[in-house]
């Protein structure tokens, strides 16, 4: 009677007032394709990132920068560089990309960083895989140092664990890959730390942290170590630092208008 009434007014009053937000305002996209166990399985099985996963391969990445590049840039690697074990920054000089990926992939690396920056402000960050590539291009934000994270730890030498979040479709969980590629994937559990990779609406959080035990066990917390940074697909290119390469993925104008997530 009544009292039902009343409830099912109360009900329908409660969905009206449910917030809007980004994420559920989400839209699929027909143009992205969300990955199906097969299809991960699939790539899995035939991509260029297998072996490091595996851990048949040992990631080593050569960091650099772009021409002439300002503090900037030499301050966000010198942070990052902890992040990723055998990780080596190189200075650029005036070598063209090309000749670098070769220099790199001729010495057994398997990843190259460019870290890019205009007018004294961050701009990009290039990774290409070797030594056939693809090469993806981000744009690179909200840069925080570990130094400037309130009560931030102190990082240790050990292999971190690595966290891959929401990444879900076919071009998500290739970017996801590609970016897991650069960490070994023997993690050392006794420095309880871990990288997490999160990605919501197509921006990647990169955050380093520690795992803080209480004495008897009971409970955990997390120690962030830092630093912070934020990732944005521009681009994925076939080849290793080719000039006019193929593109297997390219935002485009327009893009970030909309709604649609493409990772």
């Amino acid at each position: 009677g009544a009292e039902g009434e009343a409830e099912g007014g109360a009900e329908t009053k409660r969905k009206k007032i449910e917030p809007k937000t980004l994420e559920s305002m989400r839209e699929v996209d027909e143009t992205v394709v969300l990955a199906s166990e097969r299809d991960i399985a699939d790539e899995e099985a035939r991509d260029e990132f297998g072996a490091i996963f595996r851990g048949a391969v040992e990631p080593k990445v050569l960091v650099t920068t772009g021409l002439k590049p300002s503090r900037a840039a030499l301050e966000f690697i010198s942070d990052m560089l902890p992040l990723l074990p055998h990780a080596v920054f190189y200075k650029r000089g005036t070598y063209e990309l090309p000749r670098i990926a070769e220099y790199a992939s001729n010495r057994g690396f398997s990843a190259v960083l460019v870290v890019k920056d205009d007018h004294k402000q961050l701009t990009s960050l290039t990774h290409a895989h070797l030594p056939h590539g693809p090469t993806a291009v981000y744009r690179l934000t909200s840069f925080m140092p570990s130094d400037k994270i309130h009560a931030h730890g102190r990082r240790t030498m050990h292999i971190p664990e690595l966290i891959l979040n929401r990444f879900t479709t076919q071009l998500g969980h290739r970017v996801g890959r590609m970016l897991g590629s650069l960490w070994p994937h023997k993690p050392q559990f006794k420095g309880r730390q871990a990288v997490t990779l999160h990605n919501q609406r197509d921006f990647v959080f990169v955050r380093f942290h520690r795992y803080m035990f209480a004495d008897d066990g009971s409970r955990a917390r997390l120690q962030e170590l830092g630093p912070r940074f934020t990732l944005k697909l521009r681009s994925l290119q076939r080849g290793a630092l080719q000039h006019d390469a193929d593109h297997e993925w390219l935002r485009k104008k327009g893009m970030g208008t909309r709604k649609a997530c493409y990772l």
